[in-house]
């Protein structure tokens, strides 16, 4: 894939804030169009990571003084936000943790303790998985002191507490494909609870999945986003730097056998692509081999993320979802169909039931209706 000026330039210091490089001054001028890569960074969710880049540039080459203040403005606000986020988040697994209760921290601000600065790594909600009756335990006491509930479905709870959006989850993800689910359903049971890994959030402990199998689960979860919507440059960012970060502790054969298992090994591997070519991520760091096979993959990969910005919210072909109850069942329906007719070749097991799955779905659930 040929980029522009401005996503060489972006990616130049996006490599430098991700591994703490020197961007290439080269690449730049006074005349450079900031506002265009203003723009691109914000779309990816990567404004504190790009930040981190432009630290390394001569001072001369940098934004205009306007815009630089409107970025270092944002930069504060990130900062700010992760503080109260991991200072909440300290406070919601105490309360579990009293109550008896086995919290295990699923992405976001775990996940952000593997780059270089997480105070820069823009944070949105906490994602914990609760097994067993534990899980409605833990619903009936965020519910105290909770805002509003958003949402519950089997999956998970979204709630409100103390102005802060968390989702507790019954179950950490599903695959569509029958078997990669079971598979991936298991490897969950092998290692939880005592499989778990510790990390340190600001002084406080919290634990997370085992270092191997997240690598595979925020894979999985990223491609997901994509087959449904769309996903941006911040979810490879996150798996690259957990792969980075923790490659000490890697099990290669243990994370190959997960990715076969649940069908995302060619996904891996257009990552894997995307990661090396353009992030600048050693390659021998990836735990399975590369060919020119992946490179098309990997190629279509960034020119999706680059055209549909962080989950597809910039994506021109979204359409709005209809307010009429069933004309929105059908567009969900149809846009579903198409993505994974597009893109299913990531994952072409999952992209093939995802369909069938929805419909299943939707017919238990107006089973479920009449009956009730």
């Amino acid at each position: 894939m040929s980029l522009t000026i401005e996503q060489e330039q972006f990616f130049s210091l996006l490599r430098a804030g991700l591994w703490g490089e020197a961007a290439d001054a080269s690449l730049f001028t006074t005349d450079t169009d900031w506002r265009s890569i203003f723009t691109l960074a914000n779309k990816q969710a990567l404004l504190g990571i790009v930040f981190d880049g432009i630290q390394t540039l001569p001072r001369n080459i940098r934004p205009d003084r306007k815009l630089y203040l409107q970025w270092c403005s944002i930069i504060e606000q990130i900062e700010q936000e992760n503080l109260t986020l991991n200072e909440k988040l300290k406070n919601i697994f105490s309360l579990y943790k009293n109550n008896g209760i086995i919290p295990i921290l699923l992405k976001g601000q775990g996940v952000a303790q593997n780059y270089r600065n997480p105070e820069h790594r823009q944070c949105g909600d906490i994602d914990v998985y609760i097994r067993g009756n534990q899980y409605n335990i833990a619903n009936t006491l965020l519910r105290v002191e909770g805002n509003d509930q958003l949402e519950e479905c089997n999956r998970h709870t979204h709630i409100i507490w103390h102005g802060i959006h968390v989702e507790n989850h019954r179950i950490i993800s599903s695959l569509n494909e029958p078997r990669a689910n079971r598979f991936f359903q298991e490897a969950i049971t092998q290692w939880f609870p005592h499989g778990a890994c510790e990390t340190n959030i600001n002084g406080y402990k919290v634990l997370v999945p085992p270092v191997d199998f997240n690598v595979v689960y925020i894979l999985i979860h990223s491609v997901l986003h994509y087959l449904n919507e769309g996903v941006g440059l911040r979810q490879v960012c996150d798996w690259v730097c957990l792969l980075h970060a923790q490659q000490e502790k890697l099990d290669p054969h243990t994370i190959n056998v997960l990715l076969q298992g649940t069908g995302m090994l060619k996904a891996a591997k257009a990552f894997g692509i995307l990661a090396v070519t353009w992030l600048g991520f050693p390659e021998k760091e990836l735990p399975f081999q590369l060919d020119e096979h992946d490179m098309k993959r990997g190629s279509l990969l960034l020119e999706h993320i680059f055209q549909s910005g962080n989950f597809g919210k910039y994506d021109p072909n979204r359409k709005k979802r209809p307010k009429g109850y069933w004309s929105g069942k059908w567009n969900t329906f149809s846009s579903t169909w198409t993505r994974t007719r597009q893109f299913g070749d990531l994952a072409p097991a999952e992209a093939r039931w995802r369909p069938l799955m929805m419909f299943l779905d939707f017919t238990k659930m107006q089973i479920k209706k009449r009956l009730s």
